[in-house]
C-alpha cells in the first residue's frame, strides 16, 4: 500500500503515465483483486476503476488511515473488511461526516479499492467449523458461568469459579482458536453458559460455539457489528433461555435460544449516530441499555453541525422490547451560533455512557459512568458517576469528578472548527462503576477514569467521595480505560499511559497493573509492563487498556502490544505470559491473526481462559481471533 501511494504521489511530479500504470497493475496483482496482463497505456475497466479508487483514497483518506490518526484503522486493517462494510461506514455510518463531500459513486470506488466484493470464506471453512451431531449435545445444560460483561450485576470482574491458580497457571496451553471472518478487530467479550460460548464478530454475526472444541453450533446475523458482551438469561431449569445484546447502529435485540429466533429488535435512540458500546444489564424482567455515540468522531468534520447527542439509559421489558423509561443526561440542545466555517453549533451535548450499568439491588439503583461533553455549555452530568432509580430512571444523585470538560474529535486536528473553546482533557469514565462490599461489611462504589485516578464513593451518602488515588499519568488514551477488578479487599487497576494526545507527556508513564486498598485507596503494589514493541510499524504500547479479570489469586490482563499476562494477585509478579500478536490455525478454517488486546477483558471458566485479540482503531494492531487456553492439555502453542 505504501509503495502504491508513493507511486501515485510521485506521478504528480512528472513520472511517465506508463510507469504509473505498471506500478498500479503490479500492486493490484499483489492484492489478488485483478489479473495481470494489462499493457502500459491501456487499462481494463476494472483496473481503471481501481485506479480512480486509489486516487480518491489517496486524496481523501490516506492521511488518517496510513498513520492511524485518532480512531482511524490502519489501511492494512481496512483490507480485512468487505467492500460493502466499508461503503456502509462512509455512506450512512461512522465515516459519513468525513466522506459526505464525496459522491456515492466515489465512496463506492474507495470501498471497492480497499475491500473485497462479496469476499467468500475458504472452501470447506463452514463445514470445517460447524459442530457434528455428536459434539456439544449438552451445550445448553448447566448454569450460567459468565452471564454478562462484569461477571455479575455489580461489575466486580471477579470470577469465583476459576480453576486456574498460581500453582498451575504455567501449564496453560492454547486449546482452540476461532477466527471471525471479514474482521479487523475482535472486541466482543465472550459469555459462557454451560458448554456454550456466545460471542460476535465485526461483521455483525452472533455465534454459539461449543466450549470444548470451538465448533459453531449456530449463528445469527445482526444488522451491524456487536461490540458489547452478550447478556445471557438462564431459566429455572438452568438452561439458556434468551440472549440480549446491542449493535453498532444502536439496535437492541431480544433473542430466543431454543427456537433460535429474534423476539424483538428496537432502536435505543433516534439520534442518527447513537450506538451501543457498553453491555446490557439484565435484572429481573428489565433490560438496561447504555447509549453512547459516534458523534465525537463526526465532529471532526468542520461542516458537521456539532453537537446534538445526549447520553442516556433506556429500560426495556425483556419479553416485548417495550420501553419502560429513558433517562437522558441533560436537556435538549439548542442552536448556539456558528463555527468558523458557518456550521451551526448546538449544545449542551455528549455525556455518552460507554460501559455496562451496575445494578444495586439493595438500594434499587442503577449506576453508570459518563463521558465528556461534546460542546458547550457543559453539564454537571459529564465525567460523572450517576445513580438512577431502577423503577423509573429518575436521577438520584450525581458525582462529577471533572467539571467543564468539553472535547470532541476535532480537538488536536489542524481543522478544529468544532473543537470547543477552552477544550477539556477528555476524561471519560470508560470503565463501569463497581459496587463492592469491604471486609468490614460497608459497601462502596469504585470508579476508574481516563485521568489515571481511581475513586471510591459512598452509595449511602449521595455518592460522596470516600477517597481518590492517582494511579497512572492519565490522558485521552488512558489511564484507566475499560475496567478494574476487585474482591472487596484489593482493587486491581490497569493503566494505559500512551503518550499520544497526551497533555502530561512530561510525566513518567505508569503503564501496567496496580493494586490499591479498596478501603483506603493506598497503594499495595505496582507492576509496570515492559516495552517489547521493538520496531513495530503500528502504534504499539505496553499499556493495559482492556479490562482485567480476577480469579483464584490471579489477575489476567492483556496489553496493547498483544501480550497476555497472569499476575499474582498478592505480589504483582508475572507468573505466565504469551504473545497473541501472531498467526494461528483456526478451527473454522478462516485466516486467523492476533493483535492488540483492548476493550474487553479475559474470561475465566473452570480450567479455561478465553480472550479476544485484535483491535484496529487508534493505529493499533488489527486481528480477528477468539483464543481459548486450558490448563495442561490442548494444542501446543509453539
Amino acid at each position: 500500500m505504501q509503495e502504491g501511494l508513493k507511486t501515485k504521489r510521485a506521478s504528480r511530479g512528472g513520472v511517465r503515465p506508463e510507469k504509473v500504470v505498471a506500478a498500479l497493475t503490479g500492486l493490484l496483482a499483489a492484492l489478488g483483486q485483478f489479473s495481470v496482463g494489462v499493457s502500459a497505456g491501456q487499462l481494463t475497466d476494472d483496473t481503471a476503476t481501481a485506479s480512480r479508487g486509489m486516487q480518491l483514497y489517496d486524496e481523501n483518506c490516506a492521511a488518517c488511515h496510513e498513520s492511524g490518526v485518532g480512531e482511524a484503522p490502519l489501511t492494512a486493517a481496512l483490507r480485512k473488511l468487505t467492500a460493502d462494510h466499508i461503503f456502509r461506514a462512509m455512506n450512512d455510518g461512522i465515516m459519513l461526516a468525513q466522506s459526505g463531500h464525496l459522491l456515492p459513486d466515489e465512496r463506492r470506488k474507495i470501498a471497492d479499492y480497499l475491500g473485497a466484493i462479496n469476499r467468500p470464506e475458504p472452501v470447506g471453512a463452514q463445514s470445517a467449523g460447524v459442530c457434528r451431531d455428536d459434539q456439544g449435545r449438552n451445550s445448553f445444560a448447566g448454569h450460567g458461568e459468565v452471564e454478562n460483561w462484569g461477571m455479575g450485576l455489580t461489575n466486580e470482574r471477579h470470577a469465583g469459579n476459576s480453576g486456574i491458580s498460581p500453582q498451575n497457571v504455567e501449564a496453560l496451553e492454547l486449546d482452540w482458536v476461532f477466527a471471525f471472518p471479514n474482521s479487523g478487530r475482535a472486541r466482543t467479550q465472550p459469555t459462557v453458559a454451560g458448554h456454550t460460548v456466545f460471542t460476535a464478530g465485526q461483521n455483525g454475526k452472533v455465534y454459539a460455539l461449543d466450549l470444548n472444541s470451538g465448533c459453531i453450533r449456530w449463528s445469527f446475523q445482526a444488522e451491524a457489528e456487536v461490540r458489547s458482551a452478550i447478556s445471557v438469561e438462564i431459566n429455572d431449569l438452568g438452561r439458556v433461555q434468551r440472549l440480549y445484546f446491542g449493535d453498532f447502529e444502536g439496535n437492541v435485540y431480544g433473542f430466543d435460544v431454543s427456537s433460535r429466533t429474534l423476539l424483538w429488535k428496537v432502536r435505543a435512540d433516534d439520534h442518527p449516530v447513537a450506538t451501543i458500546t457498553g453491555s446490557l444489564a439484565l435484572h429481573k424482567d428489565t433490560i438496561y441499555v447504555p447509549v453512547s455515540s459516534r458523534e465525537v468522531v463526526s465532529a471532526a468534520s468542520s461542516t458537521y453541525e456539532c453537537c446534538t447527542f445526549r447520553g442516556s439509559v433506556v429500560a426495556y421489558d425483556k419479553l416485548t422490547g417495550d420501553v419502560r423509561w429513558q433517562s437522558f443526561m441533560m436537556d435538549e440542545p439548542v442552536a448556539r451560533g456558528t463555527n468558523s466555517v458557518g456550521a451551526t453549533r448546538f449544545g449542551p451535548s455528549g455525556a455518552p455512557i460507554w460501559s455496562s450499568p451496575t445494578v444495586d439491588e439493595k438500594r434499587g439503583v442503577l449506576y453508570v459512568g459518563t463521558g465528556e461533553n461534546y460542546s458547550r455549555p457543559t453539564t454537571p452530568t459529564s465525567d460523572a458517576i450517576v445513580a438512577l432509580a431502577l423503577e423509573d430512571g429518575a436521577i438520584q444523585w450525581v458525582n462529577q469528578v471533572t467539571p467543564d470538560d468539553a472535547w470532541n474529535g476535532a480537538c488536536g486536528r489542524p481543522d478544529a472548527a468544532n473543537c470547543p473553546e477552552n477544550r477539556g482533557p477528555d476524561y471519560d469514565f470508560g470503565a463501569p462503576p463497581i459496587l463492592t462490599t469491604l471486609l468490614n461489611g460497608k459497601q462502596i462504589i469504585l470508579a476508574g477514569q481516563k485521568s489515571g485516578r481511581a475513586f471510591a464513593m459512598d452509595p449511602d451518602d449521595g455518592g460522596k467521595l470516600v477517597w481518590r488515588q492517582q494511579v497512572g499519568r492519565g490522558g485521552i488514551m488512558g489511564g484507566i480505560h475499560w475496567g478494574m477488578a476487585t474482591d472487596g479487599s484489593t482493587v486491581f487497576v490497569p493503566v494505559s499511559d500512551i503518550s499520544v494526545y497526551q497533555r502530561d507527556a512530561h510525566k513518567p508513564a505508569r503503564s501496567g497493573l496496580h493494586a490499591i486498598s479498596a478501603e483506603t485507596g493506598q497503594p499495595i503494589w505496582s507492576t509496570l509492563t515492559k516495552d517489547v514493541c521493538g520496531d513495530a510499524k503500528w502504534r504499539c504500547s505496553p499499556g493495559i487498556s482492556a479490562a482485567v479479570t480476577l480469579g483464584n489469586g490471579l489477575v489476567f490482563g492483556g496489553g496493547l502490544d498483544g501480550m497476555l499476562r497472569a499476575f499474582d494477585a498478592n505480589t504483582g509478579q508475572i507468573l505466565w505470559e504469551t504473545n497473541t500478536n501472531r498467526s494461528f490455525e483456526a478451527v473454522n478454517g478462516i485466516e486467523a491473526e492476533g493483535g492488540s488486546l483492548d476493550s474487553d477483558g479475559p474470561v475465566l471458566v473452570g480450567d479455561r481462559l478465553l480472550v479476544t485479540s485484535g483491535y484496529d482503531k487508534w493505529g493499533q494492531k488489527f486481528g480477528n481471533v477468539l483464543l481459548t487456553y486450558r490448563v495442561g492439555r490442548g494444542a501446543d502453542e509453539n
